[in-house]
């Protein structure tokens, strides 16, 4: 308690010595603002470049993509009315009448077309869309999206916020530069202000055809620390806050005014090797880690408890999803294959971010590498210094995570293993294996989805014994919510949906 006190005192300090005018508010006033925390600001809210957590749940807010999912993660129309495989290698999907984007004009088939080819030439969506080899107009109503081989994700991959439809006219005037940080959607809601820095506020959108939100206007506010979050919850400050330390959820639940929600997730904690690296291109050297790290210490330690050990980076739920597999702990044997390997160093680097539950995680990791003789020096880094250092490989362990958008397997399967992924589009342990490049790519083009699963489980099999990284667990989602507020839609990629939402 005196430490929640301390830092509420802190957070109220920070608070008034930080408060601006546009964040200012009169005292009475009576507008429905639904005012949601989360740890870092958007990098861009262009959707092809917002490939962090953080950046695509704004952009969701502002922007349509051609299908989406619903509850139970099925294709549903969004700018596409409907859509049809014409043949395995073309799609025609019938665009919606009547959106409007946010600046008024009305969205044409010029639009999708444009998006779509942009989306093909971005970071962020290339290796998603890879096979798309060209975009077709057909008429006013219809376009027809040609791909170089069968690709059975590719309508899934359409569903993430990264493939948002943007104006072409309003693009090509205003620059990429602009359009960055005053995005002109379709969605729900208008961004009216954002400075770049830790506020950004919307409007309802009056003619979304989506229909307009009930509220009058929603701020998504950047408030890095955890508990700083809670604390801003507790206080009326922000009516959601996005993921809450474990440690805290107690606080939410013995609060009468709070609802938390604690549900799984489609992120996996991992522990990655640099396979161009001695000695951790040795199979047996990454199996002998395998078997002393303690996950389950992690899952409580660091965790709570609220998530599940993982054995694979492919959720249950996915296609190709399997149970948890053996994760006993087995010291002695791995002991004994480390003492029959060659080249091993009795130090070792571990890189992360500086995020505190990832210092944490990476501590318990090195606590069970001493049990193998291995010291290992804990490297913390902002996270564009990640990004960067591991896409060129100047890292030997690394912690990471990856949270896949949608339920196609391949989302996982391909980007984090496949040998055309190495570096900067997911794959980090730079693995490469003829063998299971050849079922990622099989799984790509087969259209049964009972094939596909089997495809991938002889993939996942593969990883199982050649372990380029290490799954450690599936941990919960924690959102604290203020009890007036009804109608958010939990989404267990992230990308929750704010549309239907009330203030009461």
């Amino acid at each position: 308690m005196k430490k929640l006190i301390f830092l509420l005192l802190s957070f109220i300090f920070m608070a008034c010595g930080n408060e601006t005018k546009e964040e200012s508010k009169s005292v009475g006033d009576t507008k429905k603002v639904v005012t949601v925390a989360q740890a870092t600001k958007p990098k861009t809210l262009d959707p092809p470049l917002a490939n962090q957590v953080d950046s695509m749940r704004v952009a969701r807010q502002i922007f349509n993509t051609l299908l989406a999912v619903d509850d139970n993660g099925e294709l549903i129309p969004e700018v596409a009315e409907k859509w049809e495989f014409e043949n395995p290698k073309s799609i025609l999907f019938t665009i919606r009448k009547g959106i409007k984007f946010h600046n008024g004009a009305e969205l044409t088939v010029e639009d999708v077309a444009f998006s779509v080819e942009r989306m093909r030439e971005k970071a962020g969506t290339r290796i998603l869309l890879e096979k798309i080899s060209g975009v077709e107009i057909v008429d006013d109503s219809h376009v027809r999206i040609l791909l170089s081989s069968e690709f059975s994700p590719v309508l899934y991959n359409l569903t993430l916020s990264l493939c948002g439809i943007i104006n072409k006219e309003d693009t090509l005037k205003r620059g990429e530069s602009e359009i960055a940080v005053k995005p002109n959607g379709t969605g729900p809601f208008k961004l009216t202000y954002w400075n770049s820095g830790d506020i950004l506020k919307f409007e309802p959108f009056e003619e979304s055809f989506m229909g307009k939100p009930n509220i009058d206007e929603l701020v998504f506010k950047v408030i890095p620390e955890g508990n700083n979050r809670l604390i801003a919850l507790e206080t009326g400050e922000v009516d959601i806050a996005y993921n809450l330390n474990p440690s805290d959820a107690k606080f939410v639940e013995e609060n009468k005014d709070l609802v938390l929600v604690n549900k799984p997730s489609m992120r996996t904690e991992y522990l990655g090797f640099n396979l161009e690296k001695e000695p951790l291109n040795q199979k047996e050297f990454r199996q002998a880690v395998n078997i002393v790290l303690d996950r389950k210490g992690v899952l409580a330690a660091v965790y709570d408890n609220a998530g599940e050990p993982a054995t694979s980076m492919v959720s249950p739920n996915m296609i190709g999803g399997k149970p948890t597999g053996d994760i006993t702990l087995k010291p002695e044997k791995a002991k004994e294959i480390i003492a029959n390997l060659k080249n091993i160093p009795s130090k070792m680097r571990i890189m992360t971010d500086a995020t505190p539950t990832n210092i944490q995680t990476a501590q318990i990791i090195q606590a069970n590498l001493k049990e193998l003789g291995i010291d290992l020096a804990i490297e913390s880094v902002e996270w564009g210094t990640y990004l960067e250092k591991s896409a060129l490989g100047e890292h030997e362990l690394i912690l990471g995570g990856w949270f896949p958008g949608t339920n196609d397997s391949d989302i996982v399967l391909y980007p984090l293993y496949h040998t055309n992924a190495r570096g900067a589009a997911g794959n980090r342990s730079f693995y490469s294996n003829p063998e299971y490049d050849k079922l990622a790519e099989q799984g790509r083009m087969e259209t049964d989805i009972e094939k596909r699963a089997e495809i991938y489980r002889e993939a996942q099999a593969i990883l199982e014994e050649d372990l380029p990284i290490i799954p450690i667990l599936r941990k919960n989602e924690l959102i604290g919510m203020r009890k007036n507020i009804s109608g958010f839609i939990f989404r267990p990629n992230g990308h929750h949906v704010l549309t239907k939402i009330e203030k009461n």
